[in-house]
C-alpha cells in the first residue's frame, strides 16, 4: 500500500515537471480541445435555441388555432376578388377578422402606429374590446390601460383609448395597433390591405390539417389572392424536422470530437511515452505494473480535457447574450438549461472517450519488455 502511494506520488511528480519543461504539449492539447468543444457546445446550443423558440411559438399559438393572412391588392379590388371568402369557417370555433391597412396612424405623443380596420361583420371578433364604449381605441402594452389618446390617419383626427391586447390577439400583433371603423377610412382601404382570419377551434370541429387542405382547395380553385396559412401543426413539423437533426449533430459531433481529441491526445501521448520509456522501464523492473503507468496517461489527459472543457463552456455561458446576440438569435430559454444540460453533457462525454480511445496505443506500447526497451 505504501509502496502505491509512493508511486503515484512520484508519478505525479514527474508529470508536474514535464509540465513545467514542456508546456507546448499543454498548450496543443488545451488548443485543439478549446476549438473543438466550442464548436460543438455553440452549433448544440444554437440548434436547442432555434428548438426553444419553436415551442415557445407553439405553446403561444395554441395546438387549435389557424391564421390566415389573404393579401389583397388594388387590383384584387378592381377584379372584384372576395374579400371574404374565408369567413365561413367562423362556424368552427370563435373567429376574429380585420383588415390590416397599408397606412399608419401618427399619435399626439408623435409615435406612429400599424392599423386594423374592422366592419360590422367583424365585430363579434372584438367585442371584448368594444364594450369599454369606443369604436377607436389601440392595442398596446406599453401605456397603462384606459388613457384617452389623439390620432391622426391622413389627416383625418381622432379620439380613442388605450386598451391591452388579450392573449389570443397578442401574437397577431407585434407593436402598438390602432382598431378603427372601416367606415371612417374608406379611401384607405382601396390601397390595399392583408385580411386577417384567427380561428381558435372547437373542440368538435375538424382538426387544424383538414382545415388547412380545405382552405388550400379553396385557393387552388379560383387561383386569387396570396394566401398565407399559419398553425401550430406546421410549426410542429418544423420542431419535428429539427429535433432530428439536432439528434444526428449531436452524433455526428460527438465523433468528430472524440476522433480529434483521440487522434491528437494519443500522438503527443506517445512522444511522451518515447522520451521517458527508459524511466517507464526502469519502474517496471522495480515493480511497478503497466497499468498503474498507462493509468497515469489516463489521468493525465483527463485532467486537461476536463478543466479546458469545463472552463469553455463556463467562458461560453457568461457571454452568452453577447456572442448570439452577434449572431441575432434569440431565446427566451434558461442559460444554464443551455449550457449544462443534455447539449453539453454530449460534449464532455465525447471528449472523455477520446480520451480513453487516445490511451489505447500507450498501453501497447507499455507491453514491451523490460529487456527490449534497455538493449
Amino acid at each position: 500500500m505504501i509502496s502505491s502511494i509512493l508511486t503515484a506520488s512520484y508519478l505525479w511528480k514527474d508529470t508536474w515537471k514535464r509540465w513545467l519543461e514542456q508546456p507546448g504539449s499543454i498548450l496543443a492539447r488545451s488548443v485543439v480541445t478549446i476549438i473543438m468543444v466550442s464548436l460543438s457546445v455553440l452549433l448544440l446550443v444554437g440548434f436547442r435555441m432555434q428548438i426553444e423558440r419553436l415551442r415557445t411559438e407553439v405553446d403561444k399559438f395554441g395546438l387549435d388555432n389557424l391564421l390566415i393572412m389573404e393579401t389583397v391588392t388594388p387590383m384584387d379590388i378592381a377584379n372584384g376578388v372576395p374579400a371574404d371568402r374565408f369567413r365561413s369557417i367562423h362556424k368552427w370555433g370563435d373567429l376574429f377578422t380585420g383588415k390590416r391597412m397599408i397606412a399608419s396612424a401618427t399619435l399626439s405623443n408623435g409615435r406612429n402606429t400599424s392599423i386594423v380596420a374592422y366592419s360590422d361583420n367583424d365585430i363579434r371578433g372584438l367585442l371584448p374590446y368594444l364594450k369599454h364604449g369606443h369604436e377607436v381605441f389601440l392595442l398596446t402594452n406599453s401605456d397603462q390601460e384606459g388613457l384617452v389618446i389623439d390620432c391622426d390617419v391622413q389627416d383625418i383626427s381622432f379620439s380613442g383609448i388605450t386598451l391591452n391586447p388579450k392573449e389570443n390577439i397578442s401574437q397577431l400583433i407585434q407593436n402598438d395597433t390602432l382598431f378603427i371603423p372601416l367606415s371612417y377610412i374608406p379611401e384607405i382601404e382601396k390601397r390595399g390591405y392583408a385580411m386577417i382570419y384567427y380561428l381558435e377551434r372547437n373542440k368538435n370541429a375538424p382538426d387544424i390539417p383538414t382545415l388547412t387542405g380545405a382552405i388550400q382547395q379553396v385557393i387552388k380553385a379560383d387561383g386569387n389572392g396570396k394566401v398565407e396559412i399559419k398553425s401550430a401543426a406546421e410549426i410542429k413539423k418544423k420542431l419535428d424536422m429539427l429535433e432530428k437533426k439536432q439528434s444526428s449533430m449531436r452524433i455526428w459531433l460527438a465523433a468528430i470530437l472524440g476522433g480529434a481529441i483521440a487522434l491528437i491526445y494519443g500522438v503527443l501521448s506517445i512522444l511522451e511515452f518515447r522520451q521517458s520509456m527508459y524511466v517507464s522501464a526502469l519502474l517496471k523492473s522495480f515493480g511497478v505494473s503497466r497499468i498503474m503507468l498507462g493509468i497515469r496517461s489516463v489521468i493525465e489527459n483527463m485532467i486537461i480535457v476536463n478543466c479546458v472543457t469545463f472552463a469553455v463552456i463556463y467562458l461560453l455561458s457568461k457571454y452568452h447574450d453577447v456572442i448570439f446576440s452577434s449572431l441575432k438569435i434569440q431565446s427566451s430559454a434558461d442559460i444554464n438549461s443551455l449550457y449544462w444540460g443534455s447539449e453539453t453533457s454530449w460534449t464532455i462525454t465525447a471528449a472523455n472517450v477520446g480520451v480513453l480511445i487516445s490511451s489505447v496505443p500507450v498501453f501497447w506500447a507499455l507491453r514491451k519488455q523490460v529487456g527490449s526497451i534497455l538493449e
